[in-house]
C-alpha cells in the first residue's frame, strides 16, 4: 500500500513539474512573439528623428500621420486590395475543392479513390518551392502573368498546392459522421449532391471553418508565388508591397515602413484574436459526429 501511494505521489510531482516546464516555455514563447509585435507599433508612431535617436524609447507624441502616409502614398491601400481580392478568392476555389474531395476519399470506397487519398498524403512531402519555376514557366507560356489574369492563376495555384492538407485535415472529421444518417438520406431519396450540401456541409462547419481560416492567413502572408509570377506593381500584394515599400529608403522613411508593417500585421492579428476559440474548437472536434 505504501509503495503504490509513493509511486503514486511521484506520478503526480512528475506531472506538476512538467505542466510547469511548459507553461514557463510557453510564457517565454509569447513574450518573444510579443515583444517584437509591440516595437514595431511603438516604433510605427515615432517621428523618424526619435527612431535615429533611440530606437527603444516611447514616442513623445503619437505620429499617426505615419498610416496615412503608408496607406496613400505608399500605394498599401492597393497592395491591400489586391491581398484581400486574392485571399478570398483562394480561400472560396480551396473550400470548394477541399470539401467536394474530402467528401468523396471519406465516404466512397474505391481503389482508385483510396490511390487520390495516398497521392494527397505523399504529395505533402513534397516542397512547394521545388514547383516554384515549373509552375511559372508552364503560366508564362500559356501568359496566364499578365495584367490582372495574374490573380486568377494565384488562386488556382495556391489553391491546389493547399489541398492536400486540407484534405488530410478535413478528412477525418467527415470519416467521423455517422453512416447511418447518410443511408437513411438514401433511403429518403437524396442523391449525393443532397447529401453533400444538406448533411456534410452543415455538419463539419467547424472542420470547414478551420480550413477557412488557416488558408486565408496562409495566403495572405504568402510570398514566394507572388513575387515570382506578380510582375506589375499595380498587382502587387500586401507582401510583395512591403518588400517594395523597404527598397525605397530613399523615398520612405523608416516610420512609415513601420507603420506599412502593422497596417500588413493588423488584419492577421484581428482574425486570430476573433476567431482563436472557434480555431481550437475545428481542431478538436476532428473525429466528426459518431454514432
Amino acid at each position: 500500500m505504501m509503495k503504490s501511494t509513493s509511486k503514486k505521489v511521484k506520478q503526480d510531482l512528475s506531472v506538476v513539474i512538467a505542466r510547469n516546464v511548459i507553461r514557463v516555455f510557453l510564457v517565454l514563447w509569447s513574450i518573444t512573439i510579443i515583444i517584437p509585435i509591440v516595437w514595431t507599433l511603438m516604433t510605427s508612431l515615432k517621428s523618424n528623428g526619435e527612431i535615429l535617436k533611440d530606437a527603444w524609447s516611447l514616442p513623445a507624441k503619437l505620429q499617426w500621420v505615419n498610416y496615412k502616409i503608408a496607406w496613400d502614398e505608399a500605394n498599401f491601400s492597393k497592395y491591400f486590395g489586391n491581398s484581400l481580392l486574392l485571399s478570398v478568392g483562394t480561400v472560396a476555389l480551396t473550400l470548394l475543392l477541399t470539401t467536394t474531395t474530402s467528401y468523396v476519399v471519406a465516404k466512397f470506397v474505391h481503389p482508385l479513390i483510396n490511390g487520390i487519398g495516398k497521392f494527397y498524403a505523399l504529395f505533402m512531402m513534397v516542397p512547394q518551392v521545388l514547383l516554384l519555376i515549373p509552375l511559372y514557366k508552364l503560366c508564362q507560356r500559356w501568359q496566364l502573368t499578365n495584367g490582372s489574369t495574374v490573380f486568377l492563376t494565384l488562386m488556382i495555384t495556391n489553391a491546389l498546392q493547399g489541398m492536400p492538407f486540407y484534405v488530410f485535415l478535413m478528412t477525418p472529421f467527415i470519416k467521423g459522421l455517422n453512416n447511418s444518417i447518410f443511408e437513411a438520406a438514401e433511403i429518403d431519396g437524396a442523391n449525393q449532391f443532397q447529401a453533400f450540401f444538406r448533411l456534410v456541409i452543415p455538419m463539419s462547419l467547424p472542420a470547414i471553418f478551420m480550413v477557412c481560416l488557416l488558408s486565408f492567413v496562409g495566403i495572405w502572408n504568402e510570398y514566394g508565388m507572388s513575387i515570382t509570377f506578380i510582375q506589375e506593381s499595380a498587382y502587387f500584394t500586401v507582401s510583395v508591397g512591403i518588400q517594395d515599400i523597404m527598397n525605397n529608403s530613399k523615398e520612405f522613411t523608416d516610420n512609415v515602413k513601420f507603420a506599412a508593417l502593422m497596417l500588413a500585421m493588423i488584419p492577421i492579428l484581428i482574425v486570430y484574436i476573433i476567431f482563436q476559440k472557434p480555431l481550437q474548437n475545428g481542431l478538436s472536434s476532428s473525429d466528426g459526429v459518431k454514432g
